[in-house]
């Protein structure tokens, strides 16, 4: 008897080298995904480091352009020493001249008032500020505008009528205001104005090598060059605050005059003298206004193939008002 054959159907599968194959060219294409996806985070990351560097410059900007519009001083350069700087070319001023450069601006700003100035009755050696519930400190100024009298604050006792402060200055100018100011509730007075004295300035930056910067050393000095032409640039300057106040932490007790840092207003600045006096047709400071030139970026952020990714604001402000003779 013959048996009929059976049809055996034969299971197939991947060989061994098809399935190598395969798994590599799935981690090729991981691996590619990979780098893109962290490519694109990298990328966005870097972007929101730059913005927020230059978002954080035009803020500051912006607190400086409100603080000289209100600015009632003519408005002066100062050094990382907190030394005045001339507006005036050297060696003179003349058509066509570089204005000086500063990495500070200095100015006043109205704390309180106006108020009024009267001789103390119960003291006829003082005068007395009536101020009602403002206290003054040392450190502001005090501005007599009708008779040019300013000077800064040095000490600030209570009156003997309520709401009104005795003030002394460095200068002692109490004692000729003491001879000018009229009695108190009478029929007339004098108007008077505390003011802050306050500076901003770019400081704590440093100097990098690079080929291609916009700064060159000679004597120990960093110099301007035209961009690209140097070998240092500069990075990661910081926009600071700063108040004049008193040594003394006793408001009737006399100290000397200094700056206190308040507050820092931007960051990874990459000006280090930002701000000047532009010249006038003549060459001369035109003190009607200030020029600032801040330029910001991240450090940190490559430039990733763009000539800058640096922020630029250039900007000339004008001061509204004058109420002082003496910066």
């Amino acid at each position: 008897m013959r048996v009929a054959p059976t049809n055996q159907r034969r299971d197939s599968a991947f060989t061994f080298a098809e399935m190598g194959v395969a798994i590599g060219v799935l981690g090729l294409l991981g691996l590619v995904f990979f780098q893109v996806l962290q490519s694109g985070l990298t990328l966005a990351a870097k972007n929101t480091a730059v913005n927020a560097a230059h978002e954080e410059a035009r803020q500051g900007m912006l607190r400086l352009t409100r603080d000289i519009h209100a600015s009632i001083s003519v408005p002066q350069l100062r050094d990382t020493s907190f030394a005045v700087v001339s507006s005036t070319p050297s060696p003179s001023a003349s058509p066509g001249a570089t204005p000086p450069t500063a990495a500070g601006i200095s100015f006043q700003n109205i704390a309180y008032g106006p108020n009024y100035v009267f001789q103390d009755p119960g003291n006829a050696n003082m005068i007395m500020i009536q101020d009602g519930a403002f206290s003054p400190t040392p450190g502001m100024r005090l501005i007599v505008p009708f008779w040019g009298i300013e000077d800064d604050i040095n000490k600030v006792t209570g009156a003997t009528v309520s709401g009104h402060s005795n003030i002394f200055t460095v200068h002692a100018q109490e004692d000729i205001l003491k001879a000018k100011a009229p009695a108190y509730a009478g029929a007339t007075y004098a108007i008077t104005y505390y003011t802050y004295r306050v500076m901003y300035l770019v400081k704590n930056g440093n100097y990098v090598a690079d080929p291609a910067g916009d700064f060159t050393l000679s004597s120990g000095v960093y110099n301007p060059v035209t961009p690209g032409t140097g070998q240092y640039h500069y990075e990661n300057g910081e926009l600071h605050y700063y108040r004049q106040v008193s040594t003394s932490s006793n408001p009737s007790i006399a100290g000397t005059m200094t700056w206190q840092d308040v507050a820092v207003v931007a960051r990874y600045l990459s000006s280090p003298k930002p701000f000047s006096v532009p010249l006038n047709r003549y060459g001369g400071p035109d003190n009607r206004y200030l020029k600032v030139q801040v330029s910001a970026r991240d450090p940190k952020s490559t430039n990733r193939g763009y000539v800058a990714t640096s922020s630029l604001l250039n900007s000339q402000i004008d001061y509204r008002s004058r109420l002082t003779s003496y910066q």
